[in-house]
C-alpha cells in the first residue's frame, strides 16, 4: 500500500515550503541602458570531445560540433569561449578549435567563438598569439570569431602570474604584427593549417586573473584593476568555488557586485560568472548550490545588482567540475572526453549525469536577463535536479571531500507555472505533493532511495503534465557522489 501524502489539488496553495531564492530578496540598484546587447556566453573545454571520438577527416568532430551549437543556441547562448590548456605542443586541441570554426561556419547562424587561453599551464605568448591569428586572420573564419566594437575577444582562465610586461607584450604582438607566427598546424581541419597570417589586429582583452583568489575583497580587484588597468579592457570573475547568497563567506555574490562596481567605475566591461554546480571532485571540495536556486541567485544578482554587460556560463562541458550545462546524457559513454581526473574511473557509466534540466531552464533567465524584464510564462514547465546518493557522514576509506553549505537529502524543484497546481513525486512506493504557486519558484522535496523519482503536475485532479527522472537512488556506493541527475517536463 502506498504511503501517499499529499493534498487535494488546486484548492489551497501551501506556505510551508518557502522560495529558496525570492527575487525580491536583492536590491536592486539602477543602471543605464547597455549601450550594445547583453551577451551570453558559455565556457567550453577543448579537452573533451562530447559526443564524437576524432576522425581522420574531421566530419565527425564537426557534426557533434554543430550538432552542440544548435542546442546552446537554442536557449540563447550566443557563442562558446573556447579553453584551451595548450597549442602548439598539443595539437589536439588546434585540430579541435579548427572543428569547432568549421561547425560554425558551416551552420551561418551567427554563433560566435572566442579564445579562453587557459594560463594554469604550458600556454606561452607564442601559443596565444598564434591561436588568436589563426583564425581571426582567416578569411574563412574571421566572421565566426567574437569582435566587439571591431576588437578580437580574447579572454583567460589565470594568468595574472605571468606579470604586467607578458601581457603588453602580447598585447602589443598582436596588434601591430611584430613577433610573427611561422609555425604550421598539420593537424588542423583543412582550411586553418598553413603558417597563420600576422596581420595587425585590434585587440578587446577580458581576463580572468583572480586577484585576491576566489572570493576577493574590493580591495583586492581595485589592486589589480590598478596594475593591469593599461592592458585590459575588461575583466572575467571566475566566481563558481561559492555557495551563492549564503550570506557569508564562500559566498562569491559579494565579489562579484565588487568586481562590476570596480571595472565599471574605470570605464571597462564586466563578464560576470554563472554557474549552476561546483563539485572540484580532482580538488576534494564540494560547494553547495541547492539544484537550481543558487543558479537563480547568480541570474539574479546579475540582473538587478551587477548588470553586468556579458555573463560566462561556467561552463558548458566540464564534467570533471560538475559545472557543464551541455544536455549531453552521460559523459563515460563517449571515451574521448577527458575524465581521468575523476574520483572514479573514466569508463564509470551513470556516474556522470544528465544536466539537461539546467540546460532548457537556462532560455528562462538569459531571456530575463538580455531584456531586463521577467518573461511571461506561457506554458508550464517543472525541472528537478537531485542526487542518486544518500548523503550520510563520509565513512572511514572514502576519499575526504571539504564541504561548503547544507547538503540535503532532498529533490530540488524548479516550477514556471502559468496557473497554481499540486506537484507528485513518486520513488517507489512513496508519494508526496506540494503545492505549487503561479509563477516561478524553487522548492524541496525529501529524497529517499528507490527507483528514479516520477513526477505529476496535476490541478483539479487532471494531470497537466508528467515525466520521471533518469537515475534511481541509492543508499551507498564504490564513490561518493555529488553530481546532479536533472530533467524537466512540459504538457
Amino acid at each position: 500500500m502506498k504511503a501517499v501524502l499529499w493534498h487535494r489539488p488546486c484548492l489551497r496553495i501551501l506556505a510551508a515550503l518557502p522560495l529558496l531564492a525570492p527575487i525580491h530578496a536583492l536590491q536592486a540598484k539602477p543602471h543605464p541602458q547597455p549601450r550594445s546587447p547583453r551577451l551570453v556566453f558559455a565556457h567550453y573545454m577543448l579537452s573533451n570531445q562530447d559526443y564524437a571520438s576524432d576522425d581522420p577527416t574531421g566530419e565527425r568532430s564537426i557534426a557533434s560540433y554543430e550538432r552542440e551549437v544548435q542546442q546552446a543556441q537554442a536557449v540563447g547562448i550566443d557563442g562558446f569561449a573556447l579553453n584551451a590548456g595548450g597549442w602548439l605542443r598539443e595539437p589536439r586541441y588546434i585540430r579541435r578549435a579548427s572543428e569547432m570554426f568549421e561547425a560554425a561556419y558551416r551552420l551561418h547562424s551567427n554563433f560566435k567563438l572566442l579564445f579562453s587561453a587557459d594560463m594554469c599551464c604550458a600556454m606561452d605568448a607564442d601559443d596565444v598569439e598564434n591561436m588568436v591569428r589563426r583564425f581571426a586572420n582567416n578569411p574563412r573564419y574571421a566572421p565566426v570569431v567574437f569582435r566587439h566594437n571591431d576588437k578580437v575577444v580574447v579572454t583567460t582562465f589565470a594568468g595574472s602570474n605571468r606579470g604586467l610586461e607578458f601581457w603588453q607584450t602580447l598585447r602589443h604582438d598582436l596588434e601591430t604584427g611584430e613577433h610573427p607566427s611561422l609555425h604550421v598546424a598539420s593537424a588542423s581541419f583543412e582550411y586553418s593549417g598553413g603558417v597563420p597570417s600576422s596581420a595587425p589586429m585590434q585587440l578587446f582583452l577580458v581576463p580572468s586573473f583572480f586577484w585576491g583568489g576566489e572570493t576577493p575583497k574590493q580591495s583586492d580587484i581595485r589592486t589589480g584593476l590598478a596594475t593591469y588597468k593599461e592592458i585590459l579592457d575588461g575583466a572575467l570573475y571566475w566566481g563558481v568555488a561559492g555557495v551563492p547568497g549564503m550570506g557569508h563567506l564562500p559566498d562569491q555574490l559579494p565579489s562579484s557586485e565588487a568586481y562590476a562596481t570596480e571595472l565599471h567605475a574605470d570605464g571597462k566591461l564586466y563578464m560576470a560568472p554563472i554557474c549552476f554546480q561546483f563539485w572540484g571532485a580532482n580538488a576534494a571540495r564540494y560547494y553547495e548550490y541547492s539544484g537550481y536556486s543558487g543558479m537563480r541567485r547568480m541570474w539574479m544578482d546579475a540582473i538587478k545588482v551587477s548588470h553586468p554587460e556579458w555573463v560566462e556560463l561556467i561552463t558548458w562541458n566540464d564534467f570533471i567540475e560538475g559545472t557543464y550545462v551541455s544536455p549531453i546524457d552521460d559523459p563515460a559513454r563517449y571515451p574521448d572526453n577527458d575524465l581521468g581526473a575523476s574520483i572514479a574511473p573514466p569508463s564509470t557509466l551513470h556516474f556522470f549525469h544528465s544536466h539537461r534540466g539546467a540546460t532548457e531552464l537556462l532560455a528562462y533567465f538569459i531571456a530575463w536577463y538580455k531584456t531586463g524584464h521577467q518573461p511571461a510564462i506561457r506554458t508550464d514547465q517543472v525541472y528537478w535536479a537531485y542526487r542518486t546518493q544518500i548523503m550520510n557522514r563520509q565513512v572511514e576509506g572514502e576519499p575526504k571531500i571539504k564541504i561548503y553549505g547544507n547538503v540535503k537529502n532532498v529533490v530540488y524543484i524548479t516550477a514556471n507555472l502559468t496557473a497554481s497546481a499540486a506537484l507528485r513525486m513518486s520513488i517507489g512506493p512513496v508519494t508526496r505533493s506540494v503545492d505549487l504557486p503561479a509563477g516561478s519558484s524553487d522548492v524541496e522535496m525529501p529524497l529517499v532511495a528507490g527507483p528514479a523519482p516520477h513526477f505529476e503536475l496535476v490541478c483539479k485532479d487532471s494531470r497537466r503534465a508528467q515525466g520521471s527522472g533518469d537515475d534511481p537512488i541509492s543508499t551507498s556506493g564504490f564513490y561518493p557522489n555529488f553530481y546532479y541527475s536533472t530533467g524537466m517536463m512540459h504538457p
